[in-house]
């Protein structure tokens, strides 16, 4: 099978103490990945510097053979919207400045908002060119990693508590028209057409989930176990590649912790890719093909089940023994 994701050499360092030390491992692609280790063995950290919600001070991450530092770099339509908004500001401080030299006369208020308008666009289309210069630097933008196919969930769920659990898996989808201002006031039919094809593609997910009942509740009224299919659910709205589940489930009920196995297990049959954080070692155990176990802050072993389970250096590594 070939390595979706590649992490080779990941480091990461607080102050004096280095939480992640030369982490290198491979997540197959079509596979469940558990990623397990004692308390303090920097799974927590690998998981962020994976997922881009943390920058590594070192080491590589290769999301189909790209660097995510790559994938991350700025888009060229953010580019034309920082360059609309320097225009905007530029053209603002002009203005002020072109106000404030009137009494230059017309041509020098003129060539006062000119030059006004040219340093705003300056320092703002600058400041990202010499922030991305300088030595060190690493991009955190995991939602550019969303829209590549790379997506997360988190041990504390992170819903929408207000909106309903039907708001809240419509509002997941990538790249709708309801997003672009223009599109609200002149492409109302195309608008309506997306929404209704949305909302069909949420309820069958409600379904799917099992939490079609709930549809309308507000997601903050939902129990710790729903909230996490919900949360599976609203991850795969965005129609992923590569799911990187954090402790999937803590708090949740035995009744619901199957169901949420089965759900994963037939995605990962479906061609999805899993890459596990969790401490429930009879649903890590069972759960994965592959298993990497981390001891302060580099991987100690890698295998399957059966290998990791009678692996001495892994015993020893949970019990505490030298």
């Amino acid at each position: 099978m070939t390595a979706i994701l590649e992490i080779e050499n990941l480091q990461k360092r607080y102050g004096g103490i280095t939480a992640v030390d030369g982490a290198t491992f491979g997540i197959e692609e079509g596979s469940i990945t558990g990623l397990i280790g004692p308390n303090g063995a920097g799974k927590t950290t690998t998981f962020n510097l994976i997922s881009g919600f943390e920058e590594p001070d070192g080491g590589t991450v290769r999301f189909r053979g790209e660097d995510l530092q790559d994938l991350m770099e700025p888009s060229r339509d953010e580019r034309v919207i920082w360059g609309g908004a320097s225009a905007i500001t530029a053209g603002t401080i002009g203005g002020i400045a072109g106000v404030a030299g009137l009494g230059l006369g017309t041509v020098g208020g003129l060539g006062t908002l000119a030059v006004g308008a040219g340093l705003g666009a300056g320092f703002y289309a600058g400041q990202e060119r010499v922030r991305q210069a300088r030595e060190g630097h690493t991009n955190s933008r995991p939602f550019m990693l969303a829209r590549q196919g790379l997506v997360r969930t988190f041990q504390i769920t992170r819903e929408l508590t207000e909106m309903t659990v039907l708001e809240n898996l419509m509002l997941a989808p990538q790249g709708q028209a309801g997003e672009n201002l223009a599109n609200t006031w002149l492409r109302r039919d195309l608008m309506a057409s997306e929404e209704a094809e949305v909302r069909g593609q949420a309820r069958e997910m409600l379904e799917l989930l099992e939490l079609d009942h709930v549809s309308d509740e507000r997601a903050g009224n939902l129990s710790g176990g729903q909230r996490k299919l919900l949360e599976l659910g609203r991850v795969l709205m965005i129609d992923p590649e590569v799911i990187l589940l954090d402790e999937p489930v803590a708090g949740v009920n035995p009744s619901l912790t199957r169901k949420l196995m089965d759900r994963i297990e037939t995605l990962r049959d479906e061609g999805y890719t899993f890459c596990i954080v969790e401490h429930d070692m009879e649903v890590i155990m069972n759960l994965s093909d592959t298993i990497v176990v981390m001891s302060e802050g580099d991987v100690l072993v890698e295998g399957d089940p059966e290998e990791i389970q009678e692996d001495e250096a892994v015993i020893d590594a949970y019990l505490g023994v030298d």
